[in-house]
């Protein structure tokens, strides 16, 4: 590992796999898998159709396992109640406060082979890079490789440069990313460019991006700030130029939510997993227990309890009390 400076490092967590993506020895991005059942971009599953859901282009089907996804585009004399198969284009997702928003599928020809879609392992394989795998029992290479730093970045939306920041928003329509700091317009723009480029990457942020950038009026000044994003954007996107206001938009293949948009949809299931790891990795003998609030409680799941305890072979159990803060939980 002493010698690992360019590919991907991967962990196969309790409830959560991760992998961090290294370039001459820096993080340069996260991703996070969840096992929350939801169906995987790629999959090729069967469904039954519900409803129209914009006439003629568009309805609501119901995957094997009960899930809803939407259909685009509906194929003509589809009637209800019919069976269809169907391909995953993007994943489920759920929002800030809640809101579930539906997998969205496209219709395959019925004999198409079923698929259950590549996991992130099988993802970051297809990149051609190195994929070096880690575990409980090895040192914390991933916190050595600044993986706290960005998970921390993309639960809070903030990101931090020299002399400015970065705060990023998530909304049902797009992700917006507000820039902010001291320094005159333009000099905050030039290094707010970089930053926001690097960051899209860093945390796997696809779809609908809005930047607002400081009000350039010079059109040389405004030019120049949209080479300096080409420079150090590396994902595969498109943009427009910076207008008058300052606004740019940048547009990407959506597959999956980003790491913002996990972490920021329930913090009680974020401390629920990072209290899973911390516990895999205690290296203590006898019971575990791990000491929460009520909310993560309802997070600890008795599949994952019973994983912890394979992994660790040590026997666990959960106390509640209201005391304890979400951010408290502790293993003892």
């Amino acid at each position: 590992m002493a010698d690992f400076a360019n590919g991907w490092l991967y962990e196969a967590g309790i409830g959560e796999n991760r992998a961090l993506r290294l370039e001459n020895g820096e993080l340069v991005q996260i991703r996070i898998e969840r096992a929350d059942g939801q169906a995987r971009p790629g999959a090729v599953v069967d469904a039954r159709f519900t409803r129209q859901w914009v006439a003629g282009k568009s309805g609501i089907v119901i995957l094997t396992d009960g899930q809803e996804a939407l259909l685009q585009p509906l194929p003509k004399g589809l009637t209800e109640g019919a069976a269809v198969r169907v391909e995953i284009v993007r994943a489920a997702q759920i929002e800030r406060g809640g809101q579930a928003k539906r997998a969205k599928a496209q219709p395959v020809d019925k004999n198409s082979p079923a698929s259950e879609g590549p996991d992130l392992l099988a993802e970051i394989r297809a990149t051609g890079l190195p994929v070096q795998q880690v575990h409980a029992h090895d040192q914390d290479f991933l916190a050595e490789h600044g993986w706290h730093e960005a998970i921390e970045q993309a639960e809070t939306g903030r990101v931090d440069f020299k002399n400015g920041s970065l705060l990023l928003s998530m909304t049902p329509a797009m992700t917006v990313i507000d820039v902010d700091g001291p320094l005159p317009p333009f000099e905050l723009a030039k290094r707010a460019a970089k930053a926001i480029a690097k960051t899209v990457v860093r945390l796997d942020i696809g779809g609908n991006i809005g930047i607002d950038f400081p009000t350039l009026q010079a059109k040389p000044e405004r030019a120049a700030v949209n080479a300096i994003f080409d420079e150090y954007m590396t994902a595969n996107c498109e943009r427009t130029a910076i207008n008058g206001f300052g606004f740019m938009q940048i547009v990407s293949r959506k597959m999956r939510p980003s790491v913002p948009e996990i972490l920021q949809a329930n913090h009680a299931t974020n401390m629920a997993l990072n209290l899973l790891r911390q516990a895999e990795r205690d290296g203590g003998v006898g019971p575990i227990q791990l000491n929460v609030h009520p909310a993560v409680a309802n997070k600890l799941r008795q599949p994952l309890l019973d994983e912890l305890a394979r992994r660790t072979g040590r026997p666990v159990s959960v106390a509640a009390e209201g005391r304890i803060s979400i951010d408290g939980a502790s293993v003892g």
